[in-house]
Parts: C-alpha cells; structure tokens; sequence
C-alpha cells in the first residue's frame, strides 16, 4: 500500500521539474492526511452515534432503555420551549407507548391542578367539546392543535381499556389562585359565610404582600405567610362528606394554600409542582406510574439556574422522594421554527414564531447533531466510563431553549456563540436526551392569533 502511494514521487524524483512538483505532491499528501485524522471522531461523537435510538412515528422500539423506563414511577418528558409541533408529538407517542406497554395509568401536565380537571373530563368521555378541553389547560400557549392530540390519544384509549385501566390526566401547576379558590369554596358546607370571606382576604392579602416583597419591602410578608399557615390548619379540620370529597378537598387546599406562596421565592413554583404531583402520585396508589410533562427547565434533578437560585427545579425533588425510579429527558434541536406568546401593538396576547439557524459550535446541540441522525434518544444512564464521555456527560454544555413569553425578536442572532449559553450538565440535569434536528411551530387552536413577525 505504501509503495504504491509513494512511486509518484520516485517518478518525480528523476524529472527536471522534480522539485516544485514534488512540493505540490507533498502538500496534498500532508494535506490529505490532516483531513483524514481530522474527520476522525472523538470518543464522545461514536457512543453517540452507537447509542443512539432513533425515534420516528412508525416504529418505536427503544431497546434496553424500555427495561429502564419500565420501572420508572415518573417518566419527564421535557421541551427546550413550549411551542414546537416536533416536540409535542414524540411526547405524545412516548406517553402512548409507555401507557400500552408498561402500564402508566397518570399522564400530569405543566398546568392549573384545578383547571385541568376539565381536560380531564373529555379524556374520561364526561366532556365531548375537545377544544373545551384543549382550553381547560390553561395558559394560552397551552391552546395548541397538538394538545388536541393529546387528549384524544388518551380518550380513545379510556374507550377500549377496562376500568382498571383508565388513563387520568392530572395537572400539578398552582399558579391559577381564583381558579383555586373558586373550587375551594365550592367543597365548603352550608353556612360556611365566615370562611368564605377569611379565604378571600386572605388571598386579596397575600397578594398585596407578596407584591410588596418583590419590590424589596419583606415586612408584610411575614404576616400574611402566617395568616396563610393558620389557615391551611383550620381547612385541614373540615370534616367532608365522603372519603372521595377528602381527597379532593385536601388536594384543592394544598393548591390554593401553594398559590399564595409560590413566588416568595425562586423556587416556590417548582417546589409546589412537585407536592402536588407527588400528592396526587400517592393517591393513585402504590403502584401508580406516571408519565410528566414539563418544561425542562422544571424537569431537571439539580438546581434552578436560570434564575441564579440553589433552590432545586421540580425534578430535583422528585429524585429527593423517588431516587432512582424518576427519570428526566431533556429536549434538544439543532435548527427551525418555535412559537412563544407576546403581545400585539394594542397589548392583546397571541403566538409569536421565531427561527433559529444551526445551533453553534461548542453546543450541546451541535455536538447531538454529528450522529446524524434526525430525531433519537440518547440514554445518559447507561453511558460507559470513558473518560473523555464521563468529563463530556459532567461539564456544563451551552444550550438554547426559551420559556412560554419573553423572547427577544433577535434570539437567532442572541444564541451563535455557545459560550454565551446557559450551560446544561447533562448527566446531572437528566437521565436522557432527545434530539430533533429540524423543528416547526406548533399549531393554535386560533390561527389568528398568530402574530405578524416583526
């Protein structure tokens, strides 16, 4: 092989013109040989490729990692911003496949406990108007033809399944104060007037002092969580009429008690996402599997980042009270569209889209996308000890992803320089990941709510 490589230059050697064609000659050869080492792939780039399970809607066949999901008490399944068509619909088609092959019976939402209960009621066969359903999510970046598929997924299943087999959809969000405690009031007795009034001055007051906390002024905070406190004991003494309505009754409480509370700190929303899922986890029973989605930043084992705080995400207290048996996927893409909801000139909210190009070198994204592979899963649990991974898996990898609002017109042109990214660790943020290549925006219920872009 090298003889025959190397006679060129044995010819060139005893021409006139040996020495500027033999420079030539040599430079390609040399530079031939650099693009050979340099196109040869790091250690992290070929488990990567090895690894990968690819997902697609046809055949979805995850391998060992359905043996690892299978014992799973919660499932998260995540997103890297809450408006992309792709993302919803592979959650989607993990949820069916984890409900028809391991029998996860709990499907919990990013959204208002109370308010999802009429989603609920479609799902159940209580309810015929989807779209009714749809809304019932919530938030208006919830109001998605994706979420439709969702829930007529899980009510055609509740259709064919037996009754021990029905699918519930549950919300674990607390952020719907009135929805909450319209509800609340609602399970009260008869001439329940003076509670009444108590829980309405209390939430009129708890968000009068949790205003003025935020603005940096805490004394009226001290009294008004207090109040609250004294009142979560003397809800907790009503007496309800059934074993049925208690459950109800002190899985509404906490919500609303939680809605007064949530953002006194950093961590206040995720805390309380995670004892109402959590709550109603253990109602279900013993046995009770559910899959969650969730935004990953909410999904996460460790701390809260983005928002400067060591408090821990919602997922972090999942692993508290589960360890091993909850498992977090984190969402990733490499290019395409997203939605997220702003307001028009007149101050009215709709869906935004955005477009991002490639995601930049030294991504966690862009290093997902040398498998070349358009869509997979990729299981951090079971990566070898490699060093070069390991150190990969442990250090803090620049990602893009976006909340439900906020998004600045300019987030392409915000996101090229990975080392300006908020860094993601993956094998201590999740136990999986899963890349899309290319993307698309999600679908509202109301197209004309659909924003001119700017």
């Amino acid at each position: 092989m090298l003889n025959h490589l190397f006679s060129p230059i044995n010819f060139l050697h005893r021409s006139r013109y040996a020495s500027s064609v033999k420079l030539f000659v040599l430079t390609l050869l040399l530079q031939f040989t650099f693009n050979l080492f340099a196109d040869e792939p790091t250690a992290v780039q070929k488990w990567i490729s090895q690894s990968a399970i690819p997902i697609n809607q046809s055949d979805l066949n995850l391998g060992k990692l359905d043996q690892t999901l299978s014992r799973m008490s919660i499932v998260g399944l995540g997103e890297a911003t809450h408006g992309q068509h792709e993302f919803f619909e592979f959650k989607r088609l993990l949820t069916m496949h984890l409900i028809k092959r391991h029998g996860f019976r709990l499907v919990a939402y990013e959204a208002s406990v109370t308010r999802t209960i009429a989603a609920n009621d479609y799902v159940a066969g209580k309810s015929l108007d989807l779209t009714a359903a749809t809304r019932g999510l919530g938030m208006l970046i919830w109001h998605v033809h994706e979420n439709s598929e969702l829930l007529k997924a899980l009510r055609e299943w509740n259709q064919s399944a037996g009754p021990n087999d029905q699918v519930r959809l549950i919300g674990v969000d607390a952020q719907d104060m009135s929805a909450a405690q319209k509800r609340l009031i609602g399970f009260l007795p008869a001439g329940s007037q003076a509670m009444i009034e108590r829980i309405q001055a209390t939430s009129k007051r708890s968000q009068a002092a949790l205003n003025e906390l935020m603005a940096g002024r805490p004394a009226e905070w001290e009294g008004a969580s207090k109040e609250i406190e004294q009142l979560g004991k003397d809800l907790a003494m009503l007496t309800p009429a059934s074993p049925t309505t208690k459950e109800g009754l002190e899985l509404c409480v906490l919500e609303f008690l939680r809605s007064m509370t949530i953002y006194a700190s950093a961590g206040g929303r995720d805390e309380a996402m995670a004892e109402l899922l959590l709550r109603q986890l253990k109602t279900a029973g013993p046995e009770a599997k559910c899959v969650l989605w969730a935004h990953n930043a909410h999904l996460q084992h460790s701390a809260l980042r983005y928002l400067g705080s060591e408090q821990l995400a919602m997922g972090g207290h999942l692993t508290k009270s589960l360890d091993d048996r909850y498992y977090a996927i984190g969402f990733a893409f490499g290019r395409g569209e997203f939605q997220a909801n702003a307001k028009d000139s007149d101050g009215k909210w709709g869906f935004r889209r955005y477009k991002l190009s490639a995601a930049p070198n030294g991504s966690l994204e862009h290093m997902l996308s040398t498998a070349k592979i358009d869509s997979f899963l990729l299981d951090l649990r079971s990566a070898p000890q490699d060093e070069a991974i390991q150190q990969w898996l442990k250090a803090g990898q620049g990602q893009r992803w976006f909340g439900g609002y906020g998004v600045n017109d300019d987030c392409d042109q915000r996101t090229q320089d990975a080392s300006t990214l908020l860094p993601t660790f993956p094998i201590e943020d999740f136990d999986g990941l899963l890349y899309v290549s290319e993307t698309s925006a999600a679908q509202p219920l109301d197209p004309s709510l659909i924003l001119p872009t700017p």
